[in-house]
């Protein structure tokens, strides 16, 4: 069922319907927190929405809870976007993604990380 609901609100922000795709997230509830999907799909509304340091902050704690490569592109293409080409090319590439996606985290207040052994 969940997946089903953000399937449609993929589908909605890729037919550029942000503002009813934004509206489907809301209507979710807690539960979805810390869904890295659901984190994904509101930080590509933030991004239409030019909203890109919100973006980058659901993005990362998206990462938290998976990770992936597409919430990694996602967040090289903001940087990019925002003008930091050095950073956007470090996430882009797999081999130096993580160390730099940590350095932000480290940076970042209010990203909460997980105790590493």
């Amino acid at each position: 069922m969940k997946e089903n609901i953000l399937i449609k609100i993929n589908e909605l922000i890729e037919e550029k319907k942000i503002n009813k795709a934004q509206f489907e997230l809301s209507k979710l509830g807690p539960e979805f927190l810390e869904n890295s999907e659901y984190l994904y799909l509101r930080s590509k509304v933030f991004c239409f929405n030019k909203l890109y340091y919100l973006a980058i902050d659901m993005l990362l704690i998206a990462s938290e809870f998976k990770q992936s490569d597409k919430i990694y592109n996602l967040i090289a293409e903001i940087y990019n976007i925002l003008g930091n080409k050095e950073l956007s090319k470090k996430i882009s590439n797999p081999d130096l993604r993580l160390q730099a996606v940590n350095s932000l985290k480290k940076e970042l207040t209010g990203i909460s990380q997980k105790e590493e052994s």
